[in-house]
């Protein structure tokens, strides 16, 4: 579909009572997103494929993002069809890395994360369970059917992060953005909102402290510093599970930029995304090894 096409789509949703102004909302790396104006009110409208390939199931976005709307995080979703979801518009600050950096807003962050992670005797709905690990032995398989240009030590870096696999210790699954970049937290004026929750599920909770602290590029000192903000200690064990889950995270963002090289129609560059990735995995894998953490 051209952009014209996908544009006639949005402003003929049988949500509208009358026509909406819309306009492209940058920034997105897997869908098309359109802020929408009509009858006095704001919307985020996005198209949204089915994308297998990636992971993504749109039923279990929708229930996880509604649960997250429960939670106080999230925001509600209005409308939904096949390929296309209409949440409500949340006024804002998108952050960036730099922001996501801060003291303050990391604290911030830490405990808005705690309150949907403390969620978890509350909800509702078959949500679909979510594993790093083997998240990246499916992107590995995927990316290797399509062909994409793995670098050629693949298979050890695979192998090396499922060794982690081993170390960690049991949790309590609860709901888990699971993507948590800079970009998806929005401070508004009054609370901290978290959107784009298509890789959602049940989980583990240090995952997602996993997730802010690679896609943020935290330090060690940073990462002691969230999990403090967010636990309220900073305990050997936890440190070091969560900074080995920072390098999974980091690898799995690696693969699924390489699937991306292949079957997306963005305008984005992802082979150097593909790249950074890679280089900060092993930089992160490294920093682990040589900090006197020691494999149990």
């Amino acid at each position: 579909m051209t952009d014209s096409d996908i544009e006639e789509r949005v402003t003929s949703l049988k949500f509208w009572c009358s026509r909406p102004v819309i306009e492209p909302l940058s920034g997105g790396i897997t869908n098309r997103n359109y802020r929408a104006s009509a009858d006095g009110e704001e919307f985020v409208v996005r198209v949204c494929d089915e994308l297998p390939h990636l992971g993504i199931d749109r039923k279990n976005e929708t229930l996880c993002q509604t649960e997250a709307h429960q939670a106080g995080v999230a925001p509600g979703i209005v409308y939904s069809e096949p390929g296309i979801l209409v949440s409500e518009f949340v006024e804002g600050e998108t952050l960036t890395k730099a922001r996501v950096s801060e003291p303050e807003m990391t604290t911030v962050i830490a405990r808005t994360v705690r309150i949907y992670h403390g969620y978890w005797d509350k909800l509702r709905g078959e949500l679909l369970y979510f594993c790093p690990f083997q998240t990246i032995r499916t992107y590995m398989q995927t990316a290797l059917g399509l062909l994409a240009d793995l670098p050629g030590d693949i298979d050890c870096l695979v192998i090396d992060s499922q060794e982690l696999s081993h170390k960690m210790s049991p949790y309590r699954p609860t709901l888990c953005h699971n993507d948590l970049l800079a970009a998806n937290f929005i401070a508004g004026p009054k609370k901290m909102w978290i959107v784009d929750w298509e890789y959602a599920g049940i989980g583990n909770p240090l995952f997602d402290l996993a997730s802010i602290s690679s896609n943020a590029s935290f330090s060690t000192e940073q990462d002691e510093f969230l999990l403090q903000a967010y636990r309220g200690t900073t305990e050997r064990t936890d440190l070091f599970e969560l900074r080995a889950l920072k390098t999974v995270s980091l690898l799995r963002e690696a693969l699924w930029s390489m699937i991306q090289t292949v079957t997306s129609e963005l305008d984005f560059d992802y082979v150097e995304y593909a790249r950074t990735n890679f280089e900060a995995y092993k930089e992160a894998r490294a920093s682990l090894s040589a900090g006197g953490h020691q494999l149990r």
